[in-house]
């Protein structure tokens, strides 16, 4: 099977739903912190598949990550 590339650049404020056809999709993402505005090094990779919990026991997001500069824990969660 081969694989396609896009790269999608786009400031996302007030969007409410941006989606892919198919649950097991890759989306590969450089995060920005919400606290400080550190940019990841890395490509990170989420499928709406995937599930972390939440400190404190607040439920679950499809990607939680700890900012290496600040601290804070940063999480992504899946439009239901």
């Amino acid at each position: 099977m081969g694989r396609i590339g896009l790269q999608l650049r786009a400031t996302l404020e007030n969007i409410t739903r941006l989606r892919a056809e198919g649950e097991d999709f890759r989306w590969y993402l450089k995060l920005k912190c919400g606290n400080c505005g550190e940019v990841s090094e890395k490509w990170q990779y989420l499928r709406l598949t995937d599930s972390a919990p939440l400190k404190g026991g607040r439920g679950s997001a499809t990607m939680v990550q700890k900012c290496k500069l600040c601290s804070r824990e940063n999480s992504i969660v899946k439009d239901e």
